[in-house]
């Protein structure tokens, strides 16, 4: 105890405070004189109480704002208004920097930037070779990038369409896409081969917590286009999930070698702790998770997708760790 109690707004979707580690969060914040509020943007934030914080994420009213949602767009104005009125309130993070996030191109830029650093001499990580198209019906031969590729849409908001994804294996596969993706701008990225062993690296204010997860098997130029919603796929190598038949087949659904085992060990938290540092400055966010591959036979080190705050459920301390990072902007940082 000691200091007088602050108040933080949340702005989440209950979805999202379920799925991002939160549930509980009040009476651990309280107990270190922090009081945990979730603000309602469906009425006026002045009228629910004084607050020194708030910690948001609105990318799914994004979302819906791009599909013409105009509910959603008043919701979100009320919010940008409000800050505005209120600059003496710390907002955790800054939109201008979130925005970094949700175009897949413009992130792809970013992390180029990022992966210009080096660790002995070496460059720090990689970045997947990608292109954009307009639209899929865009494509032809002469476009220069090797497959297989990754077919995502540019939007990175929390879009149920953001997640949809197609693998494809071949330029003579790329007839079959128009099925699953009609006229949205897409983003094409080379496909890193890496045993089907994917870390997920997740980052709180400059803290890194990195697990292994199933992935998809290396792969050839042979089979049919693979489309997955990525949020369905298994988070463990000890799982009963059933796939549907043609993700069955590329996808590393259980590890009897271990070989998950064998990339934890290869896996550098240093080299982590320094890729983690280099995309919070590039993209100034103090919430974020990313995605690497070891790239089979070089263990090379590859980034392949940056997200604006992922669950944090399965790290660790979160409670803690989160309030630990509000302390510090409310006391230190003010």
């Amino acid at each position: 105890m000691g200091h007088e109690i602050k108040t933080v707004g949340l702005i989440f979707t209950r979805k999202k405070i379920e799925r991002s580690g939160f549930i509980g969060l009040e009476d651990y914040a309280i107990k270190r004189d922090i009081r945990i509020i979730h603000i309602d943007l469906s009425i006026p934030i002045e009228q629910q109480g004084r607050l020194d914080l708030i910690v948001h994420k609105m990318t799914d009213l994004v979302a819906k704002i791009e599909r013409g949602d105009t509910e959603a767009k008043i919701l979100f104005d009320r919010f940008t208004k409000y800050r505005q009125a209120n600059p003496h309130v710390i907002i955790i993070d800054e939109w201008i920097n979130i925005e970094k996030v949700l175009d897949r191109m413009l992130l792809y830029h970013h992390t180029q930037v990022c992966a210009k650093d080096t660790i002995d001499q070496q460059p720090l990580f990689y970045v997947p070779k990608s292109i954009a198209l307009d639209s899929i019906k865009d494509w032809n031969d002469k476009i220069d990038i090797a497959f297989p590729v990754m077919c995502k849409r540019r939007t990175a908001c929390s879009s149920t369409e953001a997640h949809q994804m197609t693998l494809i294996p071949s330029p003579k596969c790329m007839t079959q896409v128009g099925k699953y993706i009609k006229n949205d701008s897409v983003m094409l990225q080379e496909f890193i081969q890496h045993d089907g062993v994917i870390v997920k690296v997740y980052v709180a204010d400059g803290r890194i917590s990195a697990s292994t997860r199933p992935s998809f098997k290396n792969l050839d130029h042979s089979g049919d286009v693979v489309h997955f919603d990525s949020q369905t796929l298994p988070k463990s190598f000890e799982t009963n999930i059933t796939l549907s038949d043609d993700l069955d087949k590329v996808f590393l659904v259980s590890d009897p070698s271990h070989i998950h085992k064998h990339k934890e060990a290869l896996m550098d938290n240093n080299k982590l702790q320094k890729i983690a540092d280099s995309l919070h400055r590039q993209l100034g966010l103090t919430f974020f998770g990313f995605d690497v591959l070891l790239q089979s036979k070089t263990n090379a080190y590859y980034v392949v997708d940056v997200n604006y705050f992922p669950s944090f459920k399965a790290v660790d301390n979160f409670h803690s760790m989160f309030v630990d990072i509000l302390e510090k902007r409310l006391y230190i940082q003010k």
